[in-house]
């Protein structure tokens, strides 16, 4: 953990549990999936995650405030989810990632799981995959479309970089999807592959049944977000943030 990131967080039950993690992205893929697992599960809050790189906002749940980065786990399942409604700029993924890796490896985490999206000129509906670890590839190759060549960007990225760099095993699932949009029925692909590899066993059909009805919804989020200009690149004491609410 580094002091510009705290985990606010009860220890985990669970021991050396598989840690995923969902922050807003293409798609949305990485918060609309790991917030429905939270969901459909009904796991257990843990905590949250705060810094002062996130923007200043509190989620408002049927009028009761909540964190934007929470954690959550099952442990039955041997899971923990970290789910987040705010993106993370590119300029502070690197401070946030080594945060959450160092919290992750405190609690004897087995692996991490980064979910996010790819957006690809195809009609299909895949799930891309990649890995830290020759093993780890292995494990999926045969269930994911290997992403041979290319660069997973965001939080995510950070994330994957600083679980190569500390021998963390883990791997990244990507939702395939058309545009920038919201896209519940990749993130709806995406779920059925986490529980293809780690048997969580969530059912998907509520999500499938409300995909239009969530990418609307999402689709109004999104158009409130700022993003800082791609020409300038902020100082930390001076970031913008995009956001939603």
């Amino acid at each position: 953990m580094t002091d510009e990131v705290q985990v606010r967080a009860e220890k985990p039950k669970s021991e050396n549990p598989v840690v995923i993690e969902g922050f807003p992205g293409i798609g949305l893929i990485g918060n609309i999936a790991s917030q429905y697992i939270v969901n459909k599960l009904e796991m257990d809050y843990l905590g949250a995650i705060d810094s002062r790189f996130f923007p200043p906002l509190s989620v408002l749940v049927g009028g009761v405030a909540h964190m934007p980065v929470r954690i959550y786990e099952k442990a039955d399942l041997g899971v923990v989810v970290i789910s987040s409604d705010i993106p993370v700029h590119p300029a502070a993924s690197y401070d946030v990632a080594r945060g959450i890796v160092s919290w992750v490896e405190s609690i004897g985490a087995k692996e991490m799981v980064c979910l996010a999206g790819i957006t690809v000129m195809s009609e299909e509906q895949r799930v891309f995959g990649a890995a830290t670890t020759e093993e780890m590839l292995e494990r999926i190759k045969d269930k994911v479309e290997v992403f041979e060549i290319g660069t997973i960007s965001g939080i995510s990225g950070s994330v994957m970089n600083e679980c190569l760099m500390r021998k963390m095993p883990a791997i990244c699932l990507l939702g395939e999807t058309h545009s920038m949009a919201p896209d519940p029925k990749a993130a709806v692909v995406t779920v059925k592959m986490l529980n293809t590899l780690y048997g969580l066993n969530v059912d998907t059909a509520e999500l499938e049944g409300r995909a239009e009805e969530i990418e609307l919804q999402m689709q109004k989020l999104a158009e409130q977000v700022t993003s800082t200009s791609a020409e300038e690149v902020p100082r930390k004491k001076e970031l913008q943030f995009p956001m939603y609410g």
